[in-house]
Parts: structure tokens; sequence; C-alpha cells
């Protein structure tokens, strides 16, 4: 192959690119995309234990508060969407879902007081939903590489985690009475944020995004004990409330998309 050949063929080839590139659609940032993301969860939100009776202490009831406060765990999952350019304004739809994973919260208290019995009361359990999708619109700024937006949405969750308590005497080596809570997060919330986007070589993306959720207080409930008639009859008289704070979560990820509408026609 002569100099002359290969020179065409390299200038074919980069022609063919550029006729490619121009081919690139004037809204950018309209039509379908789908993708990943991944990032960190946290909230703050606490169960507390309050023992009730006649035989109790008012002052002793408060060692049992705030005995279960999670932190932050990892939330990642994927998300599809679709948008509508018009100049530099931008707007459209997007669905979200998300696995939330995190640790069971096992925090105990030593309790040396008389009423309810002493021992060491145990709080296992995670106060965060195991899966959550979010829905909502969002909108946004056209940049030409860089599309700014703000979103809201509906949060909706599945497997909202109930509480527990179990109660182990001093002198035995294991539990032997429990209590169910029965306290729930509620099922469906709002979500609020924003984020920035950015337009990679081709027909791809990279996010950054943080989010503010809320899926409010849910119920509340009192229980009894739950063991043999000798276990409980040292909680006689007494019952637990089960009781936590309101839900809420802050989220920070990243993620990629992938434009299908990218190239025009």
């Amino acid at each position: 192959m002569t100099k002359f050949t290969s020179r065409s063929a390299a200038l074919l080839a980069l022609a063919s690119f550029a006729g490619a590139a121009s081919a690139q659609s004037d809204n950018p940032w309209s039509g379908f995309y789908a993708g990943l993301n991944a990032g960190e969860a946290s909230n703050n939100t606490c169960n507390s234990w309050t023992p009730k009776g006649a035989p109790i202490d008012p002052a002793n009831v408060t060692e049992f508060y705030n005995r279960n406060c999670p932190r932050g765990t990892f939330a990642g999952g994927v998300q599809i969407g679709e948008n509508f350019q018009y100049k530099r304004l931008v707007w459209g739809l997007g669905a979200e879902l998300d696995a939330w994973v995190a640790k069971n919260q096992n925090q105990s208290l030593k309790y040396a007081g008389e009423e309810p019995p002493p021992g060491t009361y145990a709080f296992p359990g995670k106060l965060n939903p195991n899966v959550f999708s979010v829905i909502g619109p969002r909108i946004g700024y056209a940049g030409d590489q860089w599309q700014p937006y703000v979103m809201v949405g509906t949060v909706v969750t599945v497997g909202s985690r109930n509480s527990a308590l179990s109660y182990t005497p001093k002198a035995a080596a294991k539990p032997t009475a429990s209590f169910s809570g029965g306290t729930n997060l509620t099922s469906a919330g709002w979500a609020a944020g924003g984020g920035v986007e950015y337009g990679l070589n081709g027909p791809w993306s990279i996010t950054a995004e943080y989010l503010y959720a809320n899926l409010g207080k849910g119920s509340n409930s009192t229980t009894t004990c739950t063991g043999s008639a000798s276990a409980c009859a040292a909680f006689s008289g007494i019952s637990f409330d089960s009781i936590h704070t309101s839900f809420t979560a802050h989220m920070f990820r990243i993620g990629i998309n992938y434009w299908f509408g990218y190239w025009g026609p």
C-alpha cells in the first residue's frame, strides 16, 4: 500500500468520525436514558423503648431512650428517565430503584435498677427500608456538556423494619424474654434534591447528586413480654412503648447514564 493510499484511508476514517460526531442531536439532554448509581445514605432515626407500669420509677425511664440510632451505609441501584429540551431548558421525569444495605444495630443497656428487672437489655434491629424507589419530575439547565438540575419526588419503600428488645438476666447466658415492637416506617414519603450531570464523549454521562428523603414518623406500639411464664413473671404489670423518631435520610450518590437518543437521524 502506498503512502498516498494510507493517507487517503486515514483521512476517510477521520471524515467518517467527524460526520458521526456532527450527527449528535442539537438537544443533547433530550431523550430516554438509563443507568446505575451508588453512594452513601445516612439517617439519625432513633428507637426508644419506654417502660411503663405502676412499679417503675419515672427517673429510670430515660435510661432506655434513643437506644438504636443507625448511621451511614451503602445505597445503590438503577435509574431510568426521559428528558425534553427547549433551548436551554430541560424538564423530564425520572424513576429509580435502590437497595439500602445496612448492618444490624446491636446496642444494649446494662440496667442496674429495680424496676424493670436488672440485667442486659439488647436493642437489635434496622430502622431503614430494604429497598426504596423515587419517582418524580426534574428540571435543569442545558449547558453544552454540563446540566445542573433540581428534582422532587415520591419515595416508596419495600421491607420496612420492625424493632425488637430482648432481656437477659444478670446470671443468664442468653435472653429469657423478648418484646416485639411492631414499630414500622411508613411505606411512602417524599424526596427533594439536585445534582449536576456531565456529558462524556459519546452517549454517556456521569452524575453527582444529593437527595433528602423523609418517610415521616410511622406507627408506634405498646407490647408486653414474650417468653416462658417464669421469665415474664418479672415483668408483671410492665409494658414497653416502642417509639421512634421521624425517618429522614441524606443520600450522596454518583452515577452513569446511557442516552439512547444521543445520535440524531
